[in-house]
């Protein structure tokens, strides 16, 4: 049964909303200032299931988790260190990740295999590992059910703001509780997984029924929201559930429900704060022949730097939308029969009608991408589905940010 409408009450305390998490987040020194290295733990464990980026360059965390999820269920312990990828580093990259997860097993008693490791910043970098060694008392000694504000902080990369989310809700008639962590701002066009994110639930269920969960919530949050086109090499999101409360297995769907609700927030709080961002973009398309024409129309525009530099300087130039709808690769597509409007709030212009243009007020269309939530309203009149990606303009400061991100 899929459950259309759950209540889900918003809770303080982000993972440490969850009984059986404790969190911290310190800096130790991979980054000149700011936290820098997070801990989640489980002192009973927690049943673990995560996706990944598709890039084929994948960081050596990431190829490490996923030989881990491979042959483990349960888990202890997520390590996250910012200010360095960890990625195309050989095989001393690989070693580093064995030593991090050595020294925190060995530390908090636990088994090495028992450890997931993330690693997000500057590519191709060697790992220093001096500032874990020389933080890690401090990490573990810290470790409590406030920390998960810190852990959220420690994460960051260009975000300008941490992004924890909790709230309870009823599955099965249990009272089940969420909590999540993420981080993300730029390179993110996600593809299986995105950024660096982080989903603790008190839920108990075997590891290939959350799987299955996460991956289908995945697909409707995480992977049709997009920054820039860019797959990272270290997207990660992991989901731990710590058993606390057992679900039998018909109750997958409402499980999934809410955990979809749940990532579709996480996704937009990326968007909002993504780098350089001034507007948060809804990209809608309806009547689409297929879902997949109209995710992939969707994805296509919201992609789009001509797209989004037009949203970011207030210019209703629709020629760009229906250049990139027309880019899309859907299957079918009549370009005499697409209508495009700009919306936000209870004003709306329409620009384009049966792929021609029309009169429209310029003074209200310029108002309307001057908003701080915008909507390209796209129908392709070709069928019955819908498809929705939310992104962001693309402003001055996305190239300032990223022209000088190493330094």
């Amino acid at each position: 049964m899929y459950i259309t409408e759950k209540k889900l009450s918003v809770m303080t305390g982000g993972l440490c909303a969850v009984d059986g998490v404790v969190a911290n987040g310190i800096h130790t020194g991979f980054k000149a200032q700011d936290k820098d290295l997070a801990l989640i733990y489980f002192p009973d464990g927690a049943t673990v299931t995560g996706v990944f980026t598709r890039n084929k360059v994948k960081a050596h965390s990431v190829l490490y988790d996923m030989e881990m999820l491979e042959s483990f269920t349960d888990f202890k312990a997520i390590l996250v260190n910012s200010g360095n990828a960890n990625a195309c580093n050989g095989r001393n990259g690989e070693e580093d990740v064995e030593a991090m997860t050595a020294a925190l097993s060995e530390k908090l008693n636990i088994e090495a295999h028992e450890v997931l490791v993330s690693s997000t910043g500057v590519i191709g970098e060697p790992l220093d590992l001096t500032p874990f060694y020389s933080g890690l008392d401090t990490l573990v000694g810290g470790l409590g059910t406030t920390g998960s504000t810190a852990a959220a902080e420690a994460i960051m990369t260009t975000d300008t703001v941490p992004k924890e989310l909790s709230f309870e809700t009823e599955i099965g008639g249990e009272t089940i509780h969420f909590g999540a962590i993420i981080k993300g701002a730029g390179m993110i066009h996600p593809n299986m997984g995105t950024m660096l994110g982080y989903i603790v639930t008190d839920a108990g269920l075997p590891q290939d029924a959350l799987n299955t969960a996460l991956k289908s919530a995945a697909d409707d949050s995480f992977n049709v929201m997009t920054v820039d086109g860019d797959t990272s090499t270290n997207d990660t999101v992991l989901l731990a559930a710590t058993n606390k409360v057992m679900l039998d297995e018909s109750h997958i769907d409402e499980f999934t429900h809410v955990l979809t609700e749940m990532c579709k927030q996480l996704s937009q709080m990326v968007a909002r704060d993504a780098e350089g961002a001034t507007k948060f973009v809804t990209v809608n398309v309806v009547n689409a022949a297929s879902k997949s024409d109209a995710v992939s129309v969707a994805k296509t525009v919201a992609t789009s730097s001509l797209v989004k530099t037009a949203v970011y300087g207030q210019d209703a130039n629709w020629g760009r939308v229906i250049m990139a709808v027309g880019n899309s690769g859907a299957e079918t597509l009549d370009p005499n029969a697409i209508t495009i409007k700009f919306t936000s709030g209870k004003d709306e212009v329409l620009v384009c009608h049966e792929g021609l243009a029309v009169p429209f007020d310029e003074a209200l269309a310029f108002n309307i991408l001057g908003c701080t939530d915008v909507e390209i309203f796209i129908d392709l009149n070709s069928g019955e589905y819908s498809g929705e990606v939310w992104t962001c303009d693309m402003s001055v400061d996305y190239v300032k940010i990223n022209a000088d991100y190493r330094s």
